[in-house]
Parts: C-alpha cells; sequence; structure tokens
C-alpha cells in the first residue's frame, strides 16, 4: 500500500467508463457531507429495472440550488449556469433554455439527443414544482 488519497467527486471521473483510479486502488469510503435543502431524484428509463437510464436528474431546492445530471454528457454534469439562473430568481423559462443549451446529450440507441434535452427540461420544471411543497 503506497498510502491513502482524497479525491473529490468533481474530479473522479475523466470520461465514459474512466476515472483517475489506478489499477492497485481500492474505493474504502465515500463522504458525502449533510445538505440543505429538498433534495429530489427523478430516473428516466425504459424500464424501472433497467440500470441504464435516458436521462437522470437530482436536485436541491435551496437559495443557492444545486443540480446534476447523467446520461446527458460522457460524465454526470452540474448544470452550473442553470443554477446561477434559479439563484437569480431567473423565470422558469429562462432556465429550461440555459440547461438545454448547457448539457452535451448524443443520439444512441436509447434516445436522441433532442429527446434528451427536452426531457432535461421537463425534469426540471417537475423538480422545482415538486420541491416547491412544504
Amino acid at each position: 500500500m503506497d498510502g491513502t488519497r482524497r479525491i473529490p467527486f468533481t474530479s473522479f471521473y475523466t470520461g465514459y467508463r474512466r476515472s483517475v483510479m489506478l489499477a492497485d486502488e481500492l474505493i474504502v469510503a465515500v463522504e458525502v457531507p449533510p445538505i440543505e435543502g429538498r433534495q429530489w431524484l427523478r430516473k428516466i428509463g425504459t424500464r424501472a429495472a433497467q440500470a441504464i437510464s435516458k436521462v437522470v436528474m437530482a436536485g436541491v431546492r435551496a437559495p443557492h440550488p444545486r443540480i446534476a445530471l447523467g446520461s446527458v454528457a460522457p460524465v454526470v454534469v452540474r448544470a452550473t449556469r442553470t443554477e446561477q439562473v434559479l439563484a437569480d430568481g431567473g423565470t422558469l423559462e429562462q432556465a429550461q433554455e440555459t440547461l438545454m443549451g448547457e448539457i452535451r446529450p448524443i443520439d444512441d440507441i436509447r434516445s436522441t439527443a433532442e429527446y434528451r434535452r427536452r426531457t432535461s427540461a421537463n425534469l426540471l420544471r417537475r423538480f422545482l414544482v415538486d420541491t416547491a411543497k412544504g
């Protein structure tokens, strides 16, 4: 054993099915700090039991919202520009437009890039509606 190292999640994945993890390394812990705000997660896929998703979105409703998406880029991405639009009091339409321009989905056997863009925008609306409830 050469020691231990800590890697932020944002630096761990380097591309599709690639990470900074070396062949002789083992993950022994994942630390998830507490998060303030209403948390939300939705996965869109062909069937509930299927591991592969067409689009997945996680969000935290707070004064500084956090939004992450999967299956819309080579790795999981934070929608930081969309988060800023929401934090600044932008409209739903502004946030959706920003989100659709911020993600980089592809066409593949599961879905088209356009479907993923529109579904992501719809999920953003659903996130805001669902987390607005007290």
